[in-house]
């Protein structure tokens, strides 16, 4: 069971959201209970329980467009909830997709990132009619799994956008693609930074918890790159590099147990071309 802690009302609603027209006393913090508007219907899972919500709203940030700016309000709204499911982390994430995509919701990925885990702990849904964005993250915990659940208020440009439609040139430039390679079991990949176009990288920061460490991560990794195109040309200590399709590809890969940087790029061969 966990600890009670007693605090103020005042301090959890400054502490935990933003209130309509900058007031914390709009903030609602609702211990075991979801807000009457939550926005969704929750799928019947074995052992739910609802830890608590919060209600807030978030200032809105506005970009000017060639097109003109959107008519839209200043603040957008906010709903977090938190919960424990008595299942496995993998059919914990399954069931919420499943119930959030018959209801409309649409997967999306802001980046294609190339370091996939295995068991998928986040996700992250559009809903185009009701202009929202939705993301839920998952964690196992003995035999239940947490949950993390947020939904806001969107615009129709950021909607497209999410959904891979780009109306901006810059967006539609010719990139050299990565691959997408599945970690084993028990990694977790957190991208960290990137760039795209002719020559594309990503970096990211690999760990193993628990039994997962292992002394080299290539051996797993290298049919998946044989499968996309990549075929290995050179592998010395960290850094392997590729041959591809389009160009040259390369890939440094942490050598310790327990993880550590890894990075990739792509460079094809238009690249050299390029700007004459």
């Amino acid at each position: 069971m966990s600890e009670q802690l007693t605090v103020s009302q005042e301090f959890l609603q400054r502490a935990l959201g933003f209130g309509e027209g900058g007031d914390p006393q709009t903030v609602a913090v609702l211990p075991d209970a979801l807000p009457d508007d939550f926005p969704l219907t929750l799928p019947e899972l074995p052992g739910l329980r609802v830890l608590g919500s919060v209600r807030s709203v978030a200032p809105r940030w506005t970009f000017q467009y060639p097109q003109g700016a959107e008519d839209r309000p200043p603040e957008q709204r906010l709903w977090r909830a938190f919960l424990d499911v008595a299942l496995p982390l993998a059919e914990t994430m399954s069931r919420f997709q499943a119930a959030l995509r018959a209801g409309g919701w649409q997967a999306v990925q802001p980046f294609a990132q190339t370091f996939v885990e295995a068991e998928q702990s986040q996700w992250m849904a559009v809903h185009p009619e009701r202009v929202q964005q939705f993301s839920v993250q998952v964690r196992q915990q003995g035999d239940l799994t947490q949950v993390w659940l947020n939904v806001h208020d969107s615009d129709a440009r950021q909607i497209g956008h999410l959904l891979g439609r780009h109306d901006d040139p810059a967006f539609q430039a010719q990139e050299a693609p990565l691959p997408t390679l599945t970690l084993p079991p028990g990694w977790r990949a957190q991208l960290q930074q990137g760039s795209g176009r002719a020559v594309r990288s990503e970096e990211y920061g690999l760990r193993a918890s628990g039994d997962a460490a292992g002394p080299d991560l290539l051996p797993h990794l290298l049919p998946q790159l044989q499968e996309q195109g990549w075929q290995l040309l050179q592998h010395e200590g960290e850094v392997s590099v590729y041959r591809t399709a389009q160009g040259v590809g390369t890939l440094l890969l942490p050598t310790g147990e327990e993880g550590g940087r890894a990075a990739i790029v792509h460079i094809s061969d238009g690249s050299r071309g390029a700007g004459q």
